[in-house]
């Protein structure tokens, strides 16, 4: 399972981060769509309306793929990471913004984000790599500095809830088993994507536990549905804090 230190090697020290995140095409290329069109429906869709009514968080920003787009729309915006070569190299990209706050995260706190104080949250490709526990402790965080009516949007892993009780049997079986838990939870013989063992059903159960509304969950949006996240069965939860 991807922990912390493997986000922190990964991302930090591994990654080249050739286009700035935007090397990450194949969610597109998967639904036979322009990435570039694939990415501005994203954003007109479902960042731009939350990004609109305030203080913006953004949560494992990498190297700006969609922190751009939150302070073109965010009078203020906080980042936070547990890389800070990924912040280092947000200071340096929006070194105009004066909107900008940065904070280096040793897991899942969110200090010094003040309590109730974001009016909209953010996070796209990086829950999808969180282990269940650093998922709960960011959605505790998530719902302490947001504000009350405040709006959230998280794309996470999106496995189906009954194929992850299956997961400690087929892991018993070695190599085998784990090729079968891949087929039963992705539809997928290679290549996971390195996706957590997370359900939209835990992830919501999570989010209300914390104290958030779950507002609606998708794999797919557009006119016709055409765009989607469900290469590797992933989902995006909206999350509102109640008011």
């Amino acid at each position: 399972m991807p922990t912390v230190e493997w986000n922190r090697r990964t991302w930090g020290r591994t990654h080249s981060w050739e286009r700035s995140g935007d090397e990450w095409a194949f969610m597109a290329a998967y639904c036979r769509q322009p990435y570039e069109e694939w990415k501005g429906s994203l954003v007109d869709t479902l960042l731009v309306p939350g990004a609109a009514r305030g203080t913006s968080l953004e949560i494992g920003p990498g190297h700006g793929r969609w922190t751009e787009h939150l302070l073109a729309h965010s009078p203020e915006v906080w980042i936070v990471d547990v890389n800070e070569s990924c912040l280092e190299r947000c200071r340096e990209r929006f070194a105009d913004h004066r909107g900008l706050k940065v904070h280096h995260t040793p897991g899942c706190s969110m200090d010094p984000v003040p309590d109730a104080s974001v009016d909209f949250l953010w996070s796209f490709d990086v829950f999808v790599h969180l282990d269940p526990d650093v998922v709960v402790g960011y959605l505790a965080e998530a719902a302490r500095v947001m504000a009350p009516g405040a709006t959230g949007v998280v794309h996470h892993a999106g496995k189906p809830d009954w194929s992850l009780r299956l997961a400690p049997l087929n892991r018993r079986a070695g190599r085998p088993g784990k090729i079968a838990q891949r087929w039963i939870s992705q539809r997928r013989w290679r290549d996971d994507g390195n996706r957590s063992d997370v359900s939209p059903e835990a992830f919501a159960r999570w989010a209300r536990e914390a104290g958030l509304e779950v507002t609606g969950q998708r794999t797919s949006w557009g006119p016709e549905d055409q765009y989607t996240v469900d290469k590797y069965r992933d989902c995006v939860t909206e999350l509102r804090k109640p008011a």
